[in-house]
């Protein structure tokens, strides 16, 4: 599904320019146009160059119409691909460096897009951060799991990992386009890139609203897929991050072992010697993965 635009600039000629990318599947006509209109004037109290464009990813229960968008310029799938394929259809159309992305359900306050545009004079990207108290209850503790467990790995603190309004610089994806997943986790990986990559990043604490129209988040598909692309993410950014603790836990348990093998049988035992040999082999492995990493 190649979409190559022609008519992508960069527009370096002193006015600074966003694309909005509004992934769409089965939202509400009426809340849809809505968000369109707010980013629109959050684009204009900016004074940014802006086009918004809104991904129809095969929505079945509603027909989309581009001139009832006020605008907003209508790009669909036949077929439903997932949210983060639809981002990336978007990104292939987008003609401006820097990408605005929200969801088309009216949770997030697009009118903040104002105050994060002007941030970007000194962040690559500007994330949108809900508070706890706004996450479903379903949902907070695998959040609360896998954010610590992103924090960890990127060495930063991370209050909304997979936030899904933010605005960044689009070299943040097509300097690292294979890492990026088709569903959910798109976000998610947005923000470990650019904090294991460098890249100046800042998050702006928001509020989050009530829901129009029902969630297609799955409560325990989508957080494993979460912390596997954290772990693959991890092992390509920061694989010393992942393997020296891991080699630590080991070696741990390898000394543990050993002294009870030498407390009842005043000899190290064939486990206590498997243990150890994990250990040094996680270690050399996680130095392997970042001698590969850095070249």
């Amino acid at each position: 599904m190649a979409l190559n635009n022609p008519d992508r600039q960069d527009a370096g000629n002193g006015s600074r320019g966003v694309t909005f990318i509004v992934p769409c599947f089965n939202e509400e006509p009426g809340v849809l146009l809505r968000t369109a209109a707010r980013l629109r004037d959050a684009a204009s109290a900016a004074k940014w160059a802006h086009e918004i464009i809104v991904v129809d990813d095969g929505s079945t229960r509603f027909a989309y119409d581009e001139a009832a968008l006020g605008g907003a310029r209508l790009v669909r799938h036949k077929e439903n691909h997932g949210y983060g394929t639809s981002l990336s259809t978007g990104l292939r159309y987008a003609k401006f460096p820097w990408i605005g992305i929200i969801d088309a359900d009216g949770t997030y306050p697009a009118e903040k897009f104002a105050d994060m545009l002007h941030l970007t004079h000194e962040y690559q990207m500007v994330i949108g951060a809900r508070g706890w108290d706004d996450i479903p209850w379903l949902r907070r503790l695998p959040k609360r799991c896998l954010t610590r467990l992103a924090s960890f790995l990127a060495d930063h603190p991370i209050p909304d990992l997979n936030s899904g309004m933010r605005v960044f610089h689009r070299e943040i994806y097509d300097d690292h386009r294979r890492l990026y997943p088709d569903r959910f986790s798109f976000s998610s990986t947005l923000t470990m890139v650019s904090l294991t990559s460098g890249y100046e990043t800042c998050f702006v604490k928001i509020d989050y609203l009530e829901r129009v129209g029902r969630s297609t988040i799955h409560p325990l598909k989508d957080p494993v897929r979460f912390a596997y692309q954290l772990m693959r993410l991890s092992l390509y950014f920061r694989p010393l991050r992942f393997f020296i603790p891991l080699s630590g836990m080991i070696g741990v348990l390898a000394v543990a072992r050993g002294l009870r093998d030498l407390v009842l049988n005043n000899h190290f035992g064939g486990l206590t010697l498997v243990l150890f040999f994990m250990a040094f082999q996680v270690f050399f492995f996680g130095l392997i993965a970042e001698i590969i990493n850095k070249k």
